[in-house]
Order: C-alpha cells, then structure tokens, then sequence
C-alpha cells in the first residue's frame, strides 16, 4: 500500500472528495511538505491523526488557532473543518493517517463500534484534541500513530492487522486519558459553524463572479457585521481575503490539470486583470502562474 498522495478536492461544501484507502482498508496515510502545498480549509467524514516531523505548524481547528512544534499531533474527529500550514520562516512536515472510524470499529451493532467509536460521536466536545508528546498518555497516542503510519508506508508483514491494533489502542487512551472539555463549543459557536459552512459553499459556487460582502452576507440572511464577525472568529481571517484564497486556489488547480492558458483561466477564477492576477499568485505560490505549471 505504502504511501498516499495527498491531493485534497472538496466539493461545494468542502467536503473532501479525495478517497482515503478503500473499502477493504479505509485508511491512508501521507507525509506532506507545508512549505510547498498547504492545506486548505476542508473537512471529511473520516478521522484524521497528524504528528509534526519537522519545524512547526500553524493549525486552524473551525474557531481554534494554534502552532504546534516537532514532536508534537492532533486527532482530529469526523466533519470538523481544519486547515494547516507552514508558520513562515519555518519548516514544516507531517505525517498524518487519515482513517474511516469501521476501520477499528467494523460496524455500528459491534462491541468494537459501540466501545470505541460511538463516544466520539455522542460527545460534542470531542472535536480534536492537542498531543503533546511530554504527556505520557497523549504521547502514547503519538506513538501509536507512528507505528501504525510506519507498518502501512513501509508495507511490513501484516501491517493490516497491526495498523488497525495501534490505531484502537489509540482511540482507547484518547478517550480514557484526555479532557476534551476545553474544546466545548457554545451554542453561537454551533451557530457560526453552521453560517461560515454556508458561506463557503456560496463562495464556491460564486467565486468566478463579482463578489461583495453583502452577498455574501446575504446568503446567510445576515448583516455585514456578522459576515464579518463570523470569518474572524471561525477563519481567523476575512470574507473578500477568503474569496481571493478561492480563486486562486482554484486557479493553481486548473494549472495543474487542464492546458487552459494562464489568461483564460484568470478570467474563468473572477480575474479581469491578467497581470494583477499573476501579481496575486505570486504572492500566494512564489512563482508565477506558467512556473508553477511547470513545476506541477
């Protein structure tokens, strides 16, 4: 099986699309370089376990932001939005093993569902949690995780079977051994993750267009001041700056798949300027539009 490429696609809710194993084993594992890709806003039915290998990592957990330095993971549960990337001025690697919760719990009338996966969904605090590896029991969890990610990459002998044995010791001491109850979130919060989930999915189906706050606060029947509010608090950042991450963002992924000049896909993203289009990528990439083709 050994190791994925990590190549996110999400659909109109940022959902991610991508297949993470199959059927028979859900579950992949990757080891990705921040400083060259960085991981967009999106979410998955899927859990997801990320250790830093190098440097440190900013996280954006929904309305949680925080850095995490080498040595240092995350769990992260099943449709929480999160984003990653590079803290500047340094490196930043992970591993991470992206996994569907039957992979330990085989199905929902199992003692293995009920015992270990169910509790993840029944609590709402249980979003994500922060594993510092100078706590034993959470540095237990990373350790689990590392076995499990080196077994699958290096496709040791039964490394089905030993993967899925760390991965539910894992689970165990997360839900034995932590406190999730600094992660609760309050009903506002609930609310603010319902209305940027809208938000989002309204930008994506518009991106290409001429898009203002009030539209976009319009989609959610809300004022300007609560657009703005709720992508400050949930994105750390703001609706126009969303907007323009989207575009190009979309634009790289055009670059990288279809042979559409670096115009025509300027005018497809909601660019009228093909120079400030190339100005802004620049910015976003540190390359031009036709180098990161190249390099892609």
């Amino acid at each position: 099986m050994g190791l994925s490429v990590c190549n996110i696609i999400t659909d109109l809710h940022e959902q991610e699309l991508t297949t993470h194993g199959n059927t028979a084993f859900p579950i992949a594992c990757y080891a990705d370089d921040l400083c060259l890709m960085e991981v967009e806003w999106h979410w998955h039915d899927e859990w997801e376990l990320i250790v830093v290998t190098e440097g440190v990592l900013h996280f954006d957990i929904e309305n949680t932001h925080f850095v995490l330095p080498c040595g240092d993971g995350l769990f992260i549960n099943s449709k929480v939005l999160h984003a990653v990337r590079c803290v500047p001025g340094s490196p930043g690697k992970l591993h991470s093993a992206v996994f569907h919760p039957r992979l330990i719990g085989g199905n929902m009338d199992s003692v293995f569902w009920q015992n270990l996966v169910q509790p993840f969904f029944t609590n709402a605090s249980t979003r994500f949690l922060v594993l510092k590896q100078d706590i034993s029991c959470q540095k237990d969890v990373l350790h689990c995780l590392l076995t499990a990610w080196t077994a699958i990459s290096e496709e040791q002998d039964d490394f089905e079977n030993l993967a899925r044995y760390e991965l539910s010791k894992a689970a165990r001491k997360i839900l034995q051994n932590n406190d999730f109850s600094q992660h609760n979130m309050s009903d506002q919060d609930l609310t603010n993750v319902s209305r940027i989930r809208t938000m989002m999915e309204y930008i994506d189906l518009h991106y290409m267009e001429d898009l203002t706050v009030d539209k976009i606060a319009a989609s959610i029947s809300a004022s300007n001041s609560v657009c703005l509010r709720c992508f400050h608090e949930m994105l750390d950042t703001t609706p126009m700056k969303y907007v323009m991450d989207t575009r190009l963002r979309k634009a790289a992924g055009l670059l990288r798949t279809t042979q559409k000049s670096a115009r025509d896909i300027a005018l497809d993203c909601g660019f009228n300027d093909t120079s400030y289009f190339t100005k802004v990528f620049r910015l976003k990439y540190q390359c031009t539009p036709v180098n990161y083709r190249k390099s892609s």
